[in-house]
């Protein structure tokens, strides 16, 4: 029994903790939002700014500033912004120079969705994966809401292994009450 406390004691992610820096952002900061499939599907859903932010952190914890970037191309010039102003807090030097750079690319007047973010975040997390960087793909799952899994989840090209991992954050497949006498 001793063993296997070991074992689970080793298997939780060290989080940088992205949650914590937006602890004095309003609500509206807090969330970033795109529509996915226009008028035919779900129409909004809030992308967590801390999932993004932690994701950003263990991009440049990995030195992978080319998906940074392409993570940072995703995102609209509010986003950039936003990121921008905790910019000094959480990323580093070299992500925060991507970051302005990136923000200098977005043109002034435009906050359209010009990505789809979860889709970059999938091919992350997947890649993750085959590298064996679990801990941080637990660590980005963790800072997600539900709705956001549950999105991911639906995504076809998700790995197996990441969409296993996603039972551990969001009672996904949760069985519902029923309405039946016993």
């Amino acid at each position: 029994m001793g063993m296997a406390m070991v074992r689970i004691a080793t298997a939780i992610p060290t989080c940088k903790k992205a949650g914590d820096i937006f602890a004095d952002l309003s609500a509206r900061e807090a969330e970033f939002c795109l529509d996915l499939h226009g008028n035919n599907g779900p129409g909004r859903i809030a992308v967590n700014q801390s999932a993004l932010v932690e994701t950003l952190i263990q991009l440049s914890d990995f030195r992978q500033y080319d998906k940074a970037e392409s993570l940072l191309s995703a995102c609209t010039r509010e986003q950039l912004e936003q990121l921008h102003a905790i910019s000094d807090r959480a990323f580093s030097k070299r992500l925060t120079y991507s970051l302005e750079k990136q923000l200098k690319r977005s043109s002034n007047g435009t906050n359209k969705v010009k990505g789809l973010i979860l889709v970059k975040l999938m091919k992350i997390l997947n890649a993750w994966c085959m590298e064996g960087h679990r801990p941080a793909i637990r660590c980005v799952l963790a800072a997600m809401k539900g709705q956001e899994l549950l999105m991911l989840a639906s995504l076809s090209d998700l790995d197996r292994e990441v969409y296993s991992m996603l039972r551990e954050f969001e009672p996904l497949y949760e069985s519902t009450p029923c309405d039946c006498l016993h």
